[in-house]
């Protein structure tokens, strides 16, 4: 039920990076983290997935309380607004094997884009989902940023 949780495990573990993983009740919206969890509302990041139109995908993380600009995440992936859709809870199944509200920004398909808004603190920690709703991963970013060969780059709205 939860083989991604476990292979992101596996795979942050034989790459030496040190991550806590934090249990807790299910929690599937960053309201719901706010309610129940005790993290920095700063430091919880979200994680967006996307397609584009030639079949490829995107993972988005924001601070939990931003937006995503789609045109800001589309010039991120070296296309236009009208090329990126984000997917519907069964697509994000399908694809990443976890459920919405579990999407982290560690993917373990091949090819899939990841970008980090330039708000999300850079000298810190982070919490961020990891498979599964009553799971969340405590990381340094630029450890996320190497794990995933991601990309930091402005993708929120500048409107609040």
């Amino acid at each position: 039920m939860y083989e991604a949780y476990d292979a992101i495990v596996a795979l942050l573990t034989a790459r030496g990076i040190h991550f806590i993983i934090h249990e807790h009740v299910p929690t599937q919206t960053f309201a719901q983290a706010m309610g129940n969890l005790t993290f920095p509302a700063e430091r919880l990041l979200k994680t967006i997935a996307f397609k584009t139109r030639r079949g490829s995908y995107i993972l988005a993380a924001v601070r939990g309380q931003d937006r995503i600009d789609y045109r800001k995440l589309a010039a991120a992936n070296g296309t236009r607004r009208t090329e990126i859709f984000r997917l519907t809870p069964e697509e994000v199944a399908d694809v990443f094997g976890v459920e919405v509200g579990s999407v982290g920004p560690v993917a373990l398909q091949e090819g899939v884009a990841v970008f980090f808004d330039t708000q999300v603190p850079v000298d810190d920690t982070v919490y961020c989902g990891i498979g599964r709703p009553d799971r969340t991963l405590e990381i340094r970013l630029m450890d996320l940023v190497q794990i995933t060969e991601g990309q930091i780059l402005p993708l929120v709205s500048d409107v609040t």
